[in-house]
């Protein structure tokens, strides 16, 4: 983008060197749209603080500082060598070089150690334009020092394999594996954005099956996991996919263990839950049947409940006829009764009694057992009241 080109340009001018650098270079080169261009520069941090109108010291001690352009946002990080890693995740200091492959030296893997800029072309010096060419993906130098250096790689290999469809070279992978229950280590936030990803990727199923060692670490349940056919997981989404392990496995109690130990936000674990404790086997024709499984749930959550009820044989064609009968319309809360608290109190209905009777009438309207209307339930409740 042309605020990189402008960065760039600018430190050149001024004697130093400059480069788009990382993810961004990968994915030009696998003709795909990069989300982030970062920098790296042979210029001291305060050099680039000194060119540019608006920073941010986003890491300063680490070298990187953001440099703010009409376009965006850009990482602009300092030639640098990392010290010794103490907690598997940051360096105890680092050290600024003029040599740029000093930099990509320290990098996690060969596609992800190349730089670019107009004048010079790709700098590519540990061949991960070759291990693109050939789809693998392999640390750069020794990989246990790699994995050693940041636990958080060992599940960025996988996710890489997982996004891209490539393999794990052979020595990279031994590593990951040696030193996966150092992914106990790393964060529950961190690795759930590298999972989330993963999960994401159109080889995910593969990486499923091919992966345990390192998955186990912090998902035990993959043990036991067998998957359905290829097509039929690839056709969920991300959330819809990592439901389905629970589906196959532990259930919501195994859910809830990962949202602990991954830091779920509130949203996700909810969705999840609600999707997870709706796999009943017993729902599956009847009208009212439909009616009480859409109870408490909106479209998307009712559709991948009945879409993972499906793919672990629990229904037939469940999917179907839950899309087709939310087309026709029922309440799902007590809010969408034409019946309210209201209503209820002038029949002498109080308290918790209220709210029995509201969810009574929810269930019996959903179930299409009474008419949606204010009229018709006020009949019901007055039947009720003579009994």
């Amino acid at each position: 983008p042309s605020g990189a080109r402008v960065i760039i340009e600018k430190l050149r001018k001024n004697g130093y060197d400059a480069y788009i650098v990382g993810g961004c270079v990968r994915d030009a080169l696998l003709l795909k749209k990069a989300d982030d261009f970062d920098i790296t520069t042979s210029a001291l941090p305060e050099t680039v603080k000194s060119l540019f109108t608006k920073t941010v010291d986003t890491g300063i001690k680490h070298g990187t500082v953001t440099v703010v352009l009409d376009d965006g946002s850009y990482e602009v990080t300092t030639y640098r060598i990392d010290g010794e890693y103490t907690d598997n995740r940051h360096p105890t200091s680092v050290i600024f070089t003029g040599r740029l492959d000093d930099d990509l030296s320290r990098r996690d893997f060969t596609v992800n150690a190349m730089a670019y800029n107009d004048e010079s072309g790709v700098v590519d010096p540990f061949g991960g334009r070759d291990d693109l060419e050939n789809k693998i993906i392999r640390a750069v130098g020794d990989p246990y020092k790699r994995f050693a250096e940041d636990a958080l790689r060992i599940l960025r290999a996988i996710r890489f394999s997982a996004v891209l469809g490539f393999s794990l070279d052979e020595e990279t992978l031994k590593a990951a594996v040696a030193l996966a229950e150092n992914l106990r280590d790393v964060s529950g936030e961190r690795i759930a954005v590298e999972w989330k990803k993963l999960l994401s990727g159109e080889n995910a199923y593969e990486v499923l099956i091919e992966h345990k060692a390192i998955i186990r670490v912090f998902l035990p349940e993959v043990d036991s996991l067998r998957l359905p056919e290829r097509e039929a997981f690839m056709r969920l989404s991300p959330d819809e996919r990592q439901l389905l392990i629970f589906a196959l496995t532990d259930g919501s109690e195994g859910f809830l263990k990962l949202s602990a130990a991954l830091k779920f936000d509130n949203k996700t674990k909810n969705r999840g839950l609600c999707v997870l404790n709706s796999l009943d086997p017993s729902l599956d024709g009847e009208e009212g049947d439909l009616g009480r499984f859409l109870i408490g749930k909106n479209d998307i959550d009712a559709l991948s409940a009945a879409r993972i009820c499906d793919l672990i044989g629990k229904t037939s064609c469940f999917e179907d006829r839950i899309r087709a009968f939310i087309k026709q319309g029922t309440p799902r809360s007590v809010k969408e009764l034409d019946f309210c608290g209201n209503d209820a109190e002038s029949y002498g209905f109080k308290g918790k009694e209220c709210g029995a009777l509201l969810n009574e009438i929810l269930l019996l309207c959903a179930s299409r057992k009474l008419e949606n209307s204010n009229e018709k339930i006020r009949e019901y409740v007055e039947k009720r009241i003579i009994k």
